[in-house]
């Protein structure tokens, strides 16, 4: 039985030698020795990746040591680019080696090896947590003055492709995720304003959508593919809406036990059957409006809805604050939970709230049908409460 992925890609290779591009170069008899060194080289640069991202990250380092941390990120992070923008070769048909410069990919080509493949899934939550504990940004331009010049141009590579895109997740989704597998992220002051909206507050998720505040973090929308995306999150609610319904009136239900480390998981939380009609007509105004556009949809919608979201009595055991920034936050003092996004009701606007902060990528759409969905469920949410 072979379990490591390294060896089952390479028997991979081997059985199906005409099917696609090889993800790993040749056998280590075949394949040039400046290609295998390289691709040992590069695999070892990842784990050192790895481990200064978790030195900057996920340790309660302050000061000098937050800055050494920081540093040595950046460091290893420049060290990558200097590896992608170095030359690689290959070994032609006529066993000549040529060099490819043009080439995105680690080991040089046309398509991502295993190294690509190696490296894109720690860069996505690299990417995302940085920014979002440490707003430390990473991504950028592909232009001359952005500092990872060339790991720029190989994200925008893998982006290209619409294989990879069918499974890249968002940054939302990596940050609510990341702390169930690598243990919790720790803030700075400097990142309250990205993570804020990163996870949709300060009006980041409501309609119409500035894609210039977003381009910082969302990768995967703008105004040209607006409709399509807002096409794409309507065909994902009618698909499974019966599920939907059932599964956002557990907002206004009571949460499962036992807990989990992850902050949106919530597995064994029981529905509230006594809102699925509410919410079933909410969804169906929600996808009219991602349908035909809010401006269409909101007459009717606001008829229907205007002042139901509830009396905003907050569940047991929570009560609500405010940081010293002036946010309003609620906390339980039971169980030591906070909350930013939403407050903790048992109410209509509850159940999507429910919904919207748990639509998840690539699981249910992609990027930016993901995004259009949310910004749709605000203006919804904003209908139940305010009416306009």
């Amino acid at each position: 039985l072979v379990t490591e992925s390294f060896e089952i890609i390479k028997i991979l290779d081997k059985t199906f030698p005409d099917y696609g591009p090889k993800m790993f170069p040749a056998d280590d008899d075949d394949a040039p020795k400046n290609l295998i060194e390289r691709m040992k080289y590069l695999l070892r640069l990842e784990k050192e990746l790895q481990s200064a991202w978790f030195s900057l990250v996920f340790y309660p380092v302050e000061g000098d040591a937050l800055q050494k941390a920081r540093n040595q990120l950046i460091d290893t992070l420049s060290r990558v680019d200097d590896a992608l923008a170095s030359k690689k070769t290959s070994t032609t048909e006529a066993g000549v080696d040529e060099v490819l410069l043009e080439s995105p990919w680690f080991l040089g080509g046309s398509s991502p090896s295993f190294v690509d493949i190696q490296y894109i899934t720690h860069m996505e939550r690299i990417v995302a947590s940085a920014l979002y504990w440490k707003g430390l940004s990473i991504r950028g331009g592909a232009d001359d003055k952005h500092k990872f010049h060339h790991l720029e141009k190989w994200f925008l590579a893998f982006e290209s492709r619409r294989s990879y895109l069918a499974t890249k997740s968002d940054y939302y989704t990596l940050v609510m995720s990341i702390p169930s597998q690598n243990g919790p992220g720790y803030f700075i002051d400097d990142a309250k304003e990205v993570s804020s909206k990163i996870c949709g507050l300060d009006g980041a998720w409501n309609l119409p959508l500035d894609y210039d505040v977003l381009s910082s973090f969302q990768k995967g929308g703008n105004n040209d593919e607006e409709e399509s995306h807002r096409h794409e999150a309507a065909f994902a609610l009618t698909q499974k809406h019966e599920a939907i319904v059932s599964f956002a009136t557990r907002g206004a239900g009571e949460p499962g036990r036992p807990s989990f480390h992850a902050e949106l998981a919530d597995p064994y939380a029981e529905p509230n059957e006594s809102y699925t009609r509410s919410v079933d007509i909410c969804l169906r105004h929600v996808t009219a409006a991602l349908l035909d556009g809010v401006d269409i949809a909101e007459t009717v919608a606001s008829k229907d809805l205007k002042g139901q979201a509830g009396d905003g009595t907050l569940r047991q055991g929570w009560d609500q604050y405010e940081d010293k920034d002036g946010r309003t936050y609620w906390w339980n003092d039971e169980t030591g939970y906070v909350r930013y996004q939403s407050a903790p009701t048992q109410q209509l606007d509850t159940c999507l709230e429910y919904l919207r902060d748990r639509v998840g990528v690539p699981r249910d759409m992609r990027e930016g049908a993901a995004m259009q969905l949310r910004a749709h469920l605000n203006w919804i949410i904003i209908l139940l409460r305010f009416g306009t």
